[in-house]
């Protein structure tokens, strides 16, 4: 083989591996350039996103807001047909069952409930279980265990 032709295949294998070489560095820099704009994107949606549960909220705020608006006004007027359907039945002599006046009555006829003082039973001379010295007998020293060494 001629010197000649030995530099020919060296220079068109160089042109081939070159050509190569270049189509993967553009397929490499296209991949990043993707990537890129892909993260822009994904930005601008994070962005609006936000915007969009900002908006919701809002309207969830407004909504718990005005709904409790209407409860309290609605309470409101209960309570003043209550009291008009109590000043109203006064006048005309009859007993309403759920009047608050007869309520707190029943509430203070009623026996007050003591809580329990001791969780023993016992008569008024004995100790209760509360007592300091409840369970503690005096036990004949022939009965205890004698234990030696």
């Amino acid at each position: 083989m001629n010197l000649e032709e030995f530099n020919i295949i060296i220079f068109i294998t160089g042109v081939i591996f070159g050509c190569i070489a270049t189509s993967a560095f553009k397929g490499l820099t296209n991949k990043n350039s993707k990537k890129a704009t892909d993260s822009a994107s994904d930005i601008v949606t994070m962005t609006s996103l936000q915007q969009e549960i900002d908006n919701k909220q809002a309207l969830i705020d407004n909504f718990f807001t005005d709904s409790n608006e209407k409860i309290i006004a609605l309470e409101k007027q209960i309570t003043s047909l209550k009291g008009t359907l109590t000043s109203n039945a006064k006048t005309l002599n009859v007993a309403i069952e759920g009047s608050s006046n007869e309520a707190q009555e029943s509430i203070e006829n009623t026996a007050t409930a003591m809580p329990p003082l001791d969780y023993a039973p016992k008569t008024e001379e004995a100790e209760g279980m509360l007592s300091e010295s409840f369970g503690l007998e005096n036990k004949d020293p022939e009965q205890d265990i004698k234990r030696g060494l």
